[in-house]
């Protein structure tokens, strides 16, 4: 599993990397902090939530992770496979 991984406000918070809808790997728009997915007109916020899309009904927004952080060292613990 792959995600995306970012401090705001001192806080460190994890989302996937894969499209709700097809299950594609998104793609990191730094400047624009915004995920977007190649195989459709879909597009999320880097917290998540779903900005964009042209489907017929709204994708889920991304699930987070869970992150831990401690003496500068940031783990994200990942779903087991099929979870």
């Amino acid at each position: 599993m792959a995600g995306f991984v970012q401090r705001s406000g001192g806080e460190v918070r994890a989302v996937s990397a894969t499209c709700t809808h097809l299950g594609c790997r998104l793609n990191l728009d730094a400047p624009a902090r915004r995920l977007n997915c190649p195989c459709h007109r879909t597009s999320f916020a880097v917290d998540g939530v779903v900005l964009t899309h042209q489907l017929p009904v709204t994708p889920p927004p991304l699930p987070h992770l869970v992150v831990h952080e401690a003496g500068g060292v940031v783990e994200v613990l990942v779903p087991p496979a099929g979870a």
